[in-house]
């Protein structure tokens, strides 16, 4: 049972949530990300090397996932999200100085960490502070706006960077990295003014010790693995394209400033999309929701991998891909909800992270696997993504209707 708060303290806490969507949306500026596949090849990287980029992420992520959000469960929250602040504003500073494969990895374990750092913890943050106001039936809605965050800026951003970048010169690519750099220094700044809300720890579940209860909540209940399994291939299957989809879309002829305008037009809609989850199929359960919208990705990447394969003019492709991107975008409010629903306040940060785990684990054979066929063709990686895709939806299907003990 929560207890009575004062105004000035529920004025401070309910200032989390704006606090945290512009810490979300200045680490999301990420201008380079237009062009980030190019740029790496333009200082002497391979495709398979970018995929190895992605495997040095998801490596670092299964290293410190998990302490990362046992410290922001034991240390505090707003200091584990200041720390994962510093840390993307080094990776930034670093890229702009960055030729050669090992520079690349040392960004990328900067950036992996940077994440390791926020995942699970600022969702956790979000969710508890809607618990202490009480307003937890209102928690779809604030992680839907959470996300939407992330978005937000990125409805000018990839048109900026097409801008801006337009000729591929290494010049236009250092412009790109400054302004990330500035973003993320200002998403430092933010999270010294959030408020900690309180964990609301129980003596009895401290002694049983936070991971050890963490680990045996995903390990003890079915419905919760077959989902972190289900969103984390979800996702993966469809970062595979996106690892290289610069590279895949100019080779058909697709400017930069054409993807510019496409990537605009996306965030854009899964802006006002996530922000408005809400009131989706309100009477629909967390799961069927989601069941749906793995349905429509693989019909999606199917007609992407047909489009290809029979030459369709590319603006239709490139629908395709960006329709493929919104629909699994749109579940992740959707998972956030669902596994806080699961979790404890106590223990909220490193039950989401041991998920997030998991996703780091499907994710180093996978891009291997990418990294081997993007060697035969650049079409084959989109045909590894919809058997994934396929597979998880059939093998992790969730039930209508799961029991939610928290």
């Amino acid at each position: 049972m929560y207890s009575k708060i004062t105004q000035k303290y529920r004025a401070k806490l309910s200032r989390n949530f704006r606090l945290m969507f512009f810490v979300q949306a200045f680490q999301n500026v990420r201008t380079i990300n237009i062009v980030v596949a190019l740029f790496y090849l333009s200082r002497g990287l391979s495709l398979s090397q970018v995929f190895y980029l992605s495997i040095i992420w998801a490596v670092v992520n299964i290293l410190f996932e998990v302490p990362s959000s046992y410290l922001a469960d034991r240390w505090g929250r707003k200091k584990t999200i200041i720390l994962s602040s510093f840390l993307y504003l080094t990776n930034c500073v670093l890229l702009i100085f960055s030729h050669s494969f090992l520079m690349f990895g040392l960004c990328i374990f900067f950036y992996s960490l940077a994440s390791a750092c926020l995942s699970g913890t600022d969702e956790a943050l979000v969710y508890d502070t809607s618990r202490e106001l009480g307003q937890k039936d209102d928690s779809l809605r604030r992680l839907g706006q959470y996300y939407a965050a992330e978005k937000i800026f990125k409805i000018l951003t990839p048109l900026l960077g097409a801008f801006i970048a337009k000729d591929l010169s290494d010049y236009q690519f250092i412009v790109l990295l400054i302004i990330d750099s500035v973003a993320s220094f200002i998403a430092l700044v933010i999270p010294f003014f959030i408020t900690e809300p309180k964990h609301h720890l129980e003596v009895e579940k401290i002694e049983a010790g936070i991971m050890v209860d963490a680990i045996k909540l995903v390990k003890n209940n079915p419905n919760l693995m077959r989902a972190t399994c289900n969103r984390a291939l979800g996702f993966t299957a469809v970062f595979i394209i996106w690892r290289y989809h610069q590279e895949l879309f100019t080779h058909i002829g697709v400017s930069i400033l054409t993807l510019g305008i496409g990537w605009s037009i996306f965030n854009f809609l899964i802006t006002l999309l996530n922000y408005q989850i809400h009131r989706f199929w309100p009477n629909k359960s967390l799961t069927t929701k989601i069941n749906f919208l793995n349905f429509l990705t693989i019909i999606l990447v199917g007609l992407f991998v047909i489009a290809w394969y029979f030459n369709v003019h590319y603006y239709w492709i490139l629908t395709l891909y960006f329709l493929i991107n919104i629909t699994e975008n749109a579940r992740w409010p959707i998972f956030a909800d669902l596994f806080n629903k699961y979790s404890n306040s106590f223990n909220r940060a490193t039950t989401l992270s041991l998920s997030n785990l998991i996703k780091s684990i499907f994710d180093i054979p996978l891009l291997v696997v990418s990294g081997l066929l993007v060697t035969r063709g650049l079409i084959y990686p989109a045909y590894f993504t919809f058997i994934i895709i396929l597979i998880s939806s059939i093998i992790f299907y969730l039930p209508k209707k799961v029991k939610i003990e928290n």
